[in-house]
């Protein structure tokens, strides 16, 4: 029987999971039928200055997680908090 891989944990503790999950809407990622919608993928390049990536590289170790999925996850951190910005203002 072959063994399954083991997953690396994205989250390091419980608590930062239910943090998120407490600030997620993850409604916009399921159909009415209930399946996952999978969002359309672009590819980038972004040159950042050395620093900045071993900055990244250790804020992601502690998340647990690789440097893209946190640099995706704060991109929609920050977007979702200058949208609450732009509706409060109105």
């Amino acid at each position: 029987m072959k063994k399954r891989p083991i997953k690396k944990e994205l989250f390091s503790s419980v608590e930062k999971m239910d943090a998120f999950l407490e600030k997620a809407d993850l409604g916009d990622h399921f159909l009415s039928n209930g399946k996952v919608e999978h969002p359309k993928i672009k590819k980038i390049n972004l040159d950042l200055p050395e620093w900045l990536l071993a900055q990244l590289d250790i804020e992601a170790s502690r998340a647990g997680v690789s440097r893209q999925p946190l640099i995706k996850l704060w991109l929609v951190q920050k977007l979702e908090e200058e949208r609450k910005k732009r509706v409060a203002l109105r």
